[in-house]
């Protein structure tokens, strides 16, 4: 298969109408040797509508690749929707790929999906299935195996995760992502962020549910990678938490919608809450006594 008729079959695929249910897929990739495995991982997902975008920052098309060729022929033979474009190496390939994504896939439901990871035939669709339930939620995270975890307490967004996307989440996204330099770029800055911790804590911030769905397992393939080390970790994570407050701050004051100071933050979904106190009731006892 030549690149013509590569390009040939992805513009041949009719795009189905996007609905509450589809899911956006985003796959930014370099050209790890497990992205083929990962692509048909996507392909095979059952009874969920999926649309599906490519942005391919390697030095050269993956698109010369048996198995990147023959998972988009894939794509065709299943009807999902799979777009592809090439953008080249740059000192920005992370954030601007992430900005691209985000600027082709407008759907409720966002997942950015890693290049070297896999996922179970029905995984994404258990994702929604969670998502129905919540109905306006921050993220839904897999027990995603191998994968680099968030310091301290609490775990972080991880890869595979379902994201809400509604114009608030999008409006911050896309000004992170055009704005910031992440730890995963290669230009050098005195204000790197993480991406990992900013989504964490911008949920946290937007005062929306964080799922954690423990019974559905992912994995990271690449097993030589390295554990995630992150130079001034502490400080990268707390400049990312405060990047996430104030342009929630911001997009939600332009907007007219102010965060309630006196809510609590929400704790993850799985994580067991205190019982509520009836402080109403209490107040209204007191008053009859007085009287």
């Amino acid at each position: 298969m030549t690149l013509v008729e590569v390009q040939s079959t992805i513009d041949s695929l009719k795009p189905p109408a996007i609905t509450s249910e589809t899911i956006d897929v985003g796959v930014l990739t370099k050209g790890k040797p497990t992205l083929g495995m990962a692509l048909t991982s996507l392909l095979l997902q059952e009874d969920v509508q999926l649309r599906i975008h490519i942005v391919d920052t390697a030095a050269r098309p993956v698109v010369s690749r048996d198995d990147v060729r023959f998972a988009l022929r894939l794509a065709s033979d299943r009807h999902v929707q799979c777009s592809y474009e090439y953008t080249g190496e740059s000192d920005l390939a992370f954030s601007t790929g992430k900005a691209r994504l985000v600027r082709i896939l407008d759907g409720s439901h966002l997942c950015f999906m890693d290049d070297d990871v896999v996922v179970p035939s029905r995984a994404l669709r258990c994702l929604l299935e969670t998502a129905r339930q919540h109905g306006t939620y921050g993220y839904i995270s897999p027990l995603c195996t191998n994968s680099a975890s968030f310091p301290g307490a609490r775990p972080g967004i991880s890869p595979g995760s379902l994201i809400y996307q509604d114009a608030l989440v999008r409006r911050v996204l896309l000004e992170y992502y055009e704005t910031t330099v992440d730890v995963l770029d290669r230009r050098r800055s005195s204000q790197k962020v993480w991406e990992t911790a900013f989504l964490t804590a911008l949920f946290d911030e937007l005062q929306r549910p964080k799922i954690r769905q423990r019974d559905l397992v992912i994995y990271h393939l690449d097993y030589h990678e390295p554990p995630c080390c992150i130079d001034e970790e502490p400080t990268v994570i707390a400049r990312s938490t405060a990047l996430a407050r104030e342009l929630a701050a911001k997009v939600r004051t332009q907007d007219g919608l102010l965060l309630d100071p006196a809510r609590p933050r929400r704790r993850p979904i799985d994580e067991p809450r205190q019982p509520r106190r009836r402080w109403a009731r209490r107040a209204l006892r007191m008053l009859s006594w007085v009287r």
